[in-house]
């Protein structure tokens, strides 16, 4: 019990400190949030991606490993919400938004700054926890924006997000200097880790400056039911797969945190975009950081112990 109020008081409330910061800042400062998503995905999280592969052996075993297994996570969630939605006969677009809130969750402003405390900045919980990142944004920019639209123009466009990511050029260089042996100078790697160090707080505050921009309406059953799916099912899919899948340590641990947080702002923002049940894919968002807290815990202690 000791166990789960240190990870509730030291590790979890600490992170929603900020994110309430966030939140009360752009209330009242009306910060532009559009600047603040461009820094962590331009700046910080190419900065600690670069870092953490360059400090750690990544291979192809791992990359293969973590690709797997949120591919089958991400397949897992489709089914339930087709089924789900089967059941609850949801209307054609809550459906689309109802499962794009399922199928991405808030891997970047949440599930990186989560590890990087829960591990105190392990290598390879922090690296799986960025190729998470990656496939997340690669299948939000492709399948995730088809969901939300109903017009076949979206093709360019995504593969126009998609190789506008620094992380895909980042991943390259470092796999060319790895490969090669070459040693990267401390003239670059020191401005690289003050970058890096910036990136918790940066990436929580812009979660809390987004979540200030989202409209409170309660549809209380069909929000309740992505909210629990998202932060109970997904988790327990995530246990029973590493299991099967043999991944033992850290790498478990982290990759069973990483599909437990709550749905991404980045679905809101797609159903905002395409006019496909905007103010529900916002209250989902809102709804499941909120109740995150809990079940986040809950999922943290719970690896501590079974993984």
């Amino acid at each position: 019990m000791s166990t789960f109020i240190y990870i509730l008081t030291d590790i979890i409330l600490p992170i929603f400190s900020i994110i309430v910061i966030g939140f009360i800042a752009q209330k009242n400062l009306k910060m532009d949030i559009k600047s603040l998503t461009k820094l962590n995905i331009y700046v910080f999280v190419p900065a600690i991606l670069f870092l953490k592969i360059y400090e750690t052996e990544v291979t192809i075993k791992f990359f293969s490993q973590v690709l797997f297994y949120i591919i089958i996570i991400q397949a897992f969630m489709l089914v339930f919400s087709k089924i789900t939605a089967k059941m609850l006969h949801f209307s054609k677009s809550i459906e689309k938004a109802f499962c794009n809130s399922l199928l991405f969750f808030n891997s970047g402003n949440y599930g990186l700054p989560l590890v990087e405390l829960v591990f105190k900045g392990n290598a390879v919980a922090v690296t799986s926890q960025v190729f998470i990142m990656l496939i997340q944004n690669i299948t939000t920019n492709t399948f995730g924006v088809f969901q939300a639209s109903s017009g076949s123009s979206t093709t360019k466009i995504a593969l126009k997000n998609i190789l506008k990511m620094p992380s895909i050029y980042v991943i390259c260089i470092i796999i060319i200097i790895k490969s090669f042996n070459v040693i990267v100078p401390a003239q670059i790697l020191i401005p690289l880790d003050y970058i890096s160090r910036g990136f918790i707080a940066i990436a929580l505050l812009t979660l809390g400056a987004q979540l200030a921009e989202i409209k409170i309406g309660i549809k209380t059953r069909d929000v309740l039911m992505s909210s629990i799916i998202r932060l109970v099912v997904s988790p327990i899919i995530g246990f029973a797969l590493v299991k099967l899948m043999g991944i033992t340590g850290v790498l478990a641990q982290s990759l069973v945190i990483g599909v437990s947080t709550p749905s991404a702002v980045n679905t809101a923002m797609i159903a905002k975009e395409f006019d496909n049940e905007p103010e529900y894919a916002s209250q989902i968002v809102f709804i499941s950081t909120i109740l995150s807290v809990f079940t986040v815990t809950l999922v943290v202690y719970l690896t501590g112990i079974l993984l």
